[in-house]
């Protein structure tokens, strides 16, 4: 964002997104812009809208295994943001963290506009959280910018941690633990899905949280705040919010990958599962 947009330039975000980029555009100067989504992601004529009246410069988001909702962006919707991008002067910055683990088999915009699109990926969700090590695949005559902000922003990455990701690549160990990684989610999905069976929530057995609907009387903030005062914690939708917006979705989002164990998985899952069936009552503890 701050290698290839100016401070007061507009950034298009999702309304539900990884916040921590939207407030970091926002501390830079960039102007937060929201576009519309549904379930199957970012709505194309919405966009086309918002590039039409606002001029942003850049759109991110994620075009599959979305965080927090899980959806995926079918190939159409994905060939119509590539097109509109292109048309509009807007670069694409496509996060492909959790896309990276999913079954998907459709193109990544990338493939589409190769030439305005920004593919983020890393090791942090599909080989170990503490492998904080990333890359970014851009148009070639753009790398040398891209490399030269991220050490003027960060310092640069750590030598042994850069050693540490190359060679865990380079080796296929990285192949291999995620494979490992993905078949612990999938038996974690399972679980989800049978102890939270009868509720709405979307969910991928490739990734490592849910998107929980909380059925009356529970809010967002409410159901996380009861969960917090039995041991387990939760993001409310707030945490996701790009920006302010009128829309309320009364979710919550549910992680997987936290406890050490799947024994441990399904006490807490238990825990929110009884907090759910009894909304009233977790009303008035709270209180």
């Amino acid at each position: 964002i701050t290698a290839m947009t100016a401070p007061g330039d507009r950034i298009v975000f999702e309304p539900l997104t990884y916040s921590h980029i939207s407030r970091s555009a926002a501390l830079a100067g960039r102007r937060v812009t929201l576009v519309e989504a549904d379930e199957k992601g970012i709505v194309p004529d919405d966009f086309e809208r918002v590039c039409a009246q606002q001029h942003p410069k850049m759109i991110f988001l994620m075009s599959a295994g979305q965080n927090p909702t899980c959806a995926t962006l079918p190939e159409e919707r994905r060939r119509a943001i590539a097109d509109i991008a292109r048309r509009y002067g807007v670069w694409i910055v496509e996060d492909n963290l959790y896309g990276a683990m999913t079954r998907e088999a459709i193109p990544l915009i990338a493939e589409f506009a190769p030439d305005i699109t920004f593919v983020v990926g890393g090791l942090s969700k599909s080989v170990a959280a503490g492998v904080r090590g990333g890359w970014v695949a851009c148009p070639a005559q753009y790398s040398s910018r891209i490399r030269i902000s991220h050490s003027m922003m960060t310092g640069g990455l750590p030598f042994m941690l850069a050693e540490l990701n190359a060679r865990l690549v380079n080796s296929g160990d990285a192949h291999d633990i995620r494979k490992d990684c993905i078949a612990e989610l999938n038996g974690r999905e399972a679980i989800a899905r049978r102890v939270f069976a009868g509720l709405d929530f979307n969910s991928l057995p490739d990734i490592a949280f849910m998107w929980l609907r909380l059925p009356e009387p529970w809010l967002s903030g409410t159901f996380r705040n009861a969960a917090m005062k039995e041991g387990v914690l939760i993001d409310d939708e707030d945490e996701f919010k790009a920006g302010r917006a009128e829309k309320v979705f009364h979710r919550v989002r549910i992680s997987f990958s936290g406890p050490s164990s799947r024994e441990e998985l399904t006490h807490g899952f238990s825990i929110l599962r009884h907090l759910l069936d009894n909304g009233s009552a977790g009303y008035e503890s709270v209180a």
